[in-house]
């Protein structure tokens, strides 16, 4: 605008020095203005177009942008989309790991992370409230049966059977979990006096005197409780639930099949049973231990023919120690295959020792509990002893109870045909007293069987006892097994296996267990 006012003035002023003449002036100035007009409107529009071009190319600027936002919104949608699927799946995956950090996956039953936190916030409200609440440890005592001879899935399904009635028993009044494969726990909640406690743990026990019937079989499943109280028997989860375990090992070592409550000398206990064991490694590594033999006779000849080794544990200041207070512990700790293996070594080297000082056949025999015989090199270490030392196989005998053999009758037939083979006795101990199958007994490679002494010693005075040895006498030799009757005190005893043919003698008649030096000695007067 101010460049058309300049030019307006700015031409005036020109025209008017150049032409005097008032109409050649005017005609000038008519084209003057239709220039500035063409000029103008040139100018004009070729800045209006200017800015149109401008417009549209900011148009399509926006619509491009326009166009990846709503390329952009919908990716954002989809991913939206995928989000929330993906936070389902997550919030579902938490679920699932909250449910086993907290719940027994085959029972349903709370595991043993949520037994604990519900254990602490009941010892809080029962501490705050003074009130009792019962710790209920349960222990499955024969579920292998189960799952040994049907199955794991057999198992399985009495697990959920048991987890169902602890659960109908105790409903609301307390709460139930599962622990570890067999083992269960309850809290029982603000229980008023003994009475009370004493109903629910005789409600638990019936649980377990019904028969169970799994697969067409019946099964009688017995349970040992161990029981601590709160605030007697801990004031803490962890105490409470160790005091109860302590209660339920208790009852177990009685005989399985009860309840116990805990009480202080259980502490004492397992405090003198962490010192045997100590002890019991270190008798390993000095070699406290010492084998006795007890003689066994021909009671045809009435000569010596074998021996039993016994193991002895000469402690340097308790001195003698029975098996019976070490041997469970052994076995318990896992020792018992040390042990073993060094009875049968020592028996070997012992065996060829009296071999050279008494020229009848004589053999001798070692004990093998369940732990020992259940370990893989068990047959390697008779072996090696055995080839070692060069003795006859025949010279040497393994002697397993019907308890041993009947955990797992194929398996045990398996080793002992294979021992047999190379010439190993096999004995039966304590024959009579289990409860095994005459069909398993009769599958096993067995050539002497030992008639416990229980059938012996009042056998002199009561009728049906000397039935009853005759009778094992005469089913053994039926079987083609030799029989040693153990427990032998009298010569009356004696007399009378004569009389039913029983083929070998043992007991305090002929002899103690003894040192291998009284041994020799006592061979030379058989």
């Amino acid at each position: 605008m101010l460049v058309g006012s300049v030019w307006i003035i700015l031409s005036d002023y020109i025209v008017s020095k150049m032409f005097e003449s008032k109409q050649l002036f005017s005609l000038i100035s008519i084209l003057k203005g239709w220039m500035f007009v063409v000029i103008t409107g040139i100018l004009l529009y070729f800045l209006i177009r200017g800015k149109l071009y401008t417009l549209h190319l900011s148009e399509s600027k926006l619509q491009n942008t326009l166009e990846e936002l709503q390329k952009t919104n919908a990716e954002l949608s989809q991913t939206q989309e995928k989000l929330a699927v993906q936070y389902k799946k997550l919030a579902k995956n938490q679920a699932k790991i909250r449910e086993l950090s907290f719940f027994d996956s085959l029972t349903g039953l709370p595991n043993k992370n949520h037994f604990q936190l519900v254990l602490e916030k009941a010892i809080k409200e029962a501490y705050l409230k003074n009130q009792q609440l019962a710790i209920i440890y349960i222990d499955i005592d024969n579920l292998n049966k189960v799952n040994n001879t049907l199955g794991h899935i057999a198992g399985d399904s009495v697990l959920k059977k048991i987890a169902n009635r602890l659960k109908s028993v105790i409903a609301d009044k307390g709460f139930v979990a599962r622990l570890t494969g067999d083992e269960f726990a309850i809290i029982l909640y603000n229980f008023i006096d003994i009475h009370l406690l004493d109903y629910f743990i005789r409600k638990f026990t019936s649980i377990f005197n019904k028969p169970w019937k799994i697969m067409d079989y019946e099964f009688y499943i017995t349970a040992s409780i161990g029981i601590a109280i709160f605030p007697n028997d801990g004031n803490d989860a962890t105490t409470l639930l160790e005091n109860a375990h302590k209660a339920l090992n208790s009852a177990k070592e009685k005989g399985k099949n009860i309840f116990c409550f805990y009480n202080k000398e259980m502490d004492k206990a397992l405090q003198e049973q962490f010192e045997l064991e100590w002890s019991l490694r270190k008798a390993i590594e000095q070699n406290q231990f010492k084998l006795f033999y007890q003689p066994i006779i021909d009671l045809k000849r009435m000569k010596i023919c074998g021996a039993e080794a016994l193991i002895r544990w000469i402690h340097p200041e308790k001195g003698f120690i029975p098996p019976l207070s070490f041997i469970p512990i052994a076995e318990q700790t896992g020792l018992i295959s040390k042990i073993g293996e060094w009875v049968i070594s020592r028996s070997v080297s012992d065996l060829k020792e009296i071999k050279m000082a008494i020229n009848d056949s004589f053999y001798v025999s070692v004990n093998v509990s369940l732990k020992e015989f259940s370990t893989s090199n068990f047959v390697d270490n008779v072996l090696y002893s055995i080839n070692s030392l060069k003795i006859e196989p025949t010279e040497f005998g393994i002697e397993i109870t019907e308890s041993v053999a009947m955990v797992d009758p194929q398996k045990t037939i398996g080793i002992l045909n294979f021992l047999k083979e190379r010439g190993i006795k096999i004995l039966l101990d304590d024959f009579g007293t289990g409860y095994s199958s005459l069909n398993y007994l009769k599958q096993l490679p067995i050539d002497i069987v030992k008639i416990d002494r229980s059938f012996i010693q009042n056998m002199t005075y009561d009728q049906k006892e000397q039935k009853m040895a005759k009778s094992l006498i005469d089913l053994s030799h039926i079987l083609d097994l030799k029989v040693v009757a153990e427990g032998i005190e009298d010569e009356r005893q004696a007399e009378l296996l004569k009389t039913f043919s029983c083929d070998f003698g043992q007991g305090y008649l002929f002899g103690k267990p003894m040192p291998k030096e009284e041994l020799l000695e006592l061979a030379k007067r058989f």
